[in-house]
Formats: C-alpha cells, sequence, structure tokens
C-alpha cells in the first residue's frame, strides 16, 4: 500500500499509508495526514490515484509545492513516481511502495484537461523532439560501433564517450564488466568530466552491488533523500547529486552494469533518461557475449 513518508523537518521519520483514492495533506487535524509545520498551509495538498497512477495537487497554498526542486502549478494534477521528492513549506516528502508505472517526470499528468496553446508548449515540443534524436543517433553510433569493434576496450570507452557526448548533465560514466563465473567487477572503462575529482572511489559500490544482485536498474533523483540503508559510506563523501545504474543482460546473464552519477546538482537525470540508458545496456551486454569465449 502506497506510504507518504517524511524524510525531512519537523516530524521526520513519521510515515502515513495511503489507503483511499483521495488524500489531503496539510497542517489542520481535519486532513487525512496531519503534518505540523507551521509554513504548510491548514490543507495544503490533496494526493489522489487515477488507476495505477499517483497524482499531486496543491490547494492553492500560501507557499506552494515543489516536486524535484520544480514548482507546481496549484489547482492542476501532476503525476508523482517512487523516487520523487515533494517539498512543502519545511518538510520534504517520498511517496514509497508506489505501482509501477509509466510516470512522467514532474511534468503535467492526465488529470490537466486542457493544454496550454501558449508559445512555451511549442518550445517544449521542440525541446522533446530534439532529445529525441539525440537519442536515436545515440543508438545508431552503438551499433555501427557493434559491428567494427565489439567488446574491445576501445569500444566500451566509445560507448562512455558517446554517452556523455549525448547527456551533458553526467559528471561520470563508467561501463563495469562483471565476470559472470568469478562473481566479481573484473574490469571498470570511465570518464569523467574535465575538473571533476573524486579521489580513488568513482562509482558507488552499494548500488552497483544492488543492481548487479537485483537485475534491477536503479535511479536517485536526489541522494540526500535516500534510504540509509539504500547507501554506502563511500557514496555519501562521494559529493554526488544523482545516480543512475542499469544492468547489462543478454540471455538472462547479467554481463556488468552501465553507470552515471551527477555531482553538481540533484535531479539530474530525468526518466527518459533511464530508458536511454536501458536501451543501450541490451546493446553493450550483446556486443560482451558475442565476444566472450565458449565454454
Amino acid at each position: 500500500m502506497p506510504r507518504l513518508v517524511i524524510i525531512k523537518g519537523p516530524m521526520l521519520g513519521r510515515n502515513f499509508e495511503l489507503k483511499g483514492e483521495t488524500a489531503f495533506v496539510g497542517r489542520s487535524v481535519k486532513n487525512d495526514v496531519q503534518i505540523k509545520d507551521r509554513a504548510i498551509s491548514r490543507k495544503h495538498l490533496k494526493v489522489f490515484r487515477i488507476g495505477k497512477k499517483i497524482f499531486l495537487e496543491d490547494l492553492r497554498s500560501t507557499n506552494g509545492t515543489m516536486i524535484n526542486d520544480k514548482p507546481i502549478e496549484p489547482g492542476e494534477g501532476f503525476e508523482v513516481e517512487e523516487n520523487d521528492i515533494i517539498s512543502i513549506g519545511h518538510t520534504v516528502i517520498r511517496l514509497d511502495e508506489l505501482p509501477p508505472t509509466e510516470g512522467l517526470d514532474a511534468r503535467i499528468s492526465e488529470a490537466r484537461q486542457h493544454k496550454d496553446d501558449s508559445g512555451e508548449d511549442d518550445q517544449k515540443t521542440r525541446e522533446r523532439r530534439s532529445r529525441s534524436s539525440k537519442d536515436l543517433e545515440l543508438i545508431y553510433k552503438v551499433s555501427e560501433l557493434l559491428r567494427k569493434s565489439r567488446g574491445t576496450y576501445a569500444f566500451f570507452q566509445k560507448v562512455v564517450d558517446y554517452l556523455m557526448e549525448t547527456l551533458p548533465r553526467i559528471d561520470t560514466a563508467a561501463i563495469l564488466l562483471y565476470d559472470i563465473h568469478k562473481r566479481e567487477i573484473k574490469e571498470v572503462i570511465s570518464d569523467a568530466r574535465k575538473g571533476i575529482a573524486k579521489g580513488g572511489e568513482i562509482y558507488s559500490r552499494s548500488v552497483v552491488n544492488q543492481v548487479l544482485g537485483d537485475h534491477k536498474p536503479i535511479r536517485m533523483s536526489n541522494i540526500n533523500y535516500e534510504k540509509p540503508e539504500d547507501l554506502s559510506d563511500s557514496t555519501s563523501t562521494m559529493q554526488m547529486g544523482s545516480i543512475m545504474c542499469v544492468p547489462m543482460i543478454s540471455n538472462s546473464e547479467i554481463w556488468g552494469v552501465i553507470y552515471v552519477d551527477s555531482i553538481r546538482a540533484p535531479y539530474g537525470f530525468r526518466k527518459d533518461d533511464l530508458l536511454l540508458l536501458n536501451a543501450l545496456s541490451g546493446l553493450v551486454a550483446l556486443a560482451i557475449e558475442k565476444a566472450a569465449p565458449s565454454s
């Protein structure tokens, strides 16, 4: 059952189950979820479901509502995902145990019935088209590279280079090759932006180990608000803002992971970025499998 978890603020650590289709959040005792924070309005926020999706609506509160550090328009429904960070007043909230969806990344949801005909929408459309073109170009480049130099060090280094060119928000990118017999990382191919220094640790071991163990991708929007058990000491000392890590799987075998992070700011990656990384991981996994010696 979905839960609202307070991860920062006067009621840090408290959590509330969202049992019905709609729940109201605010300072007043009349709300389904009462949060004792003077910067929150008496009735601040509505949380509601449409099918399996969860939406938030700011109820024209005094100090507003932010999702992933971006203010949302009052009176409109915005879809949220499990990794999204919600800020109201001096309180920061995360929704846990949400059902899997094809969520939107902190943008207006299906709950909005009328599209804005302003030039801003046209600009967003152009940006999405430009982004799609870059994503397709990356996949094409890696596909061509796969035909020429699959499974070599030069191949992996070139994939890392292409990835950093496509996603300028990346500060560090790495391909970690996994020995499926010894069950350990055997090689790391990585790169970092100029001026980015991390010492000896270039990736989060806890995140990589979790992906290798679960065979599932991870996107951490802001590691400052992640559950402590999901982070290692090395992660907290590396001054990361956000992380993505996806498994490279082919024929049910995991051949390693692709790992990227952004230390300049949190919320560096969107869900579209994770989808791109997933698509890329399949191609790289295929290259590793084909280059592997037959047993």
